[in-house]
């Protein structure tokens, strides 16, 4: 399950009790369903609660990227073309003739039949 909606369940519940109804209710607004290990259920109140590894979950921050040095920059760019003289060239040539040629066979046959 995805992980994205444990922001609102924090929200809408937090510590307090959760009864069958409020599940219930909070998976059809949600349209999901709750994974088990995500609530815990109390006997003597007959009720869930949110595990503690729910209520401490935070969202992961993104990491802060430095930007690159124009130096740093230029040896990424130079890496990327050097890669580019890896391909054969050649063998992408006749693949797309052989495209091409699909294209124009395949629209002549529909315009005769």
């Amino acid at each position: 399950m995805n992980k994205s909606i444990i922001p609102a369940l924090q929200k809408t519940f937090g510590d307090r009790s959760i009864s069958r109804l409020d599940k219930q209710a909070f998976e059809q607004e949600h349209g999901c369903e709750l994974e088990k290990d995500w609530l815990e259920f109390d006997e003597k109140d007959n009720c869930y609660y949110l595990t503690p590894e729910i209520l401490d979950y935070q969202k992961p921050s993104h990491e802060k990227y430095e930007a690159l040095g124009l130096g740093e920059l230029e040896e990424r760019i130079v890496d990327v073309l050097e890669e580019g003289k890896n391909i054969k060239w050649g063998k992408l040539a006749i693949g797309m003739w052989l495209i091409f040629l699909f294209i124009v066979v395949y629209t002549i046959v529909e315009t005769l039949f």
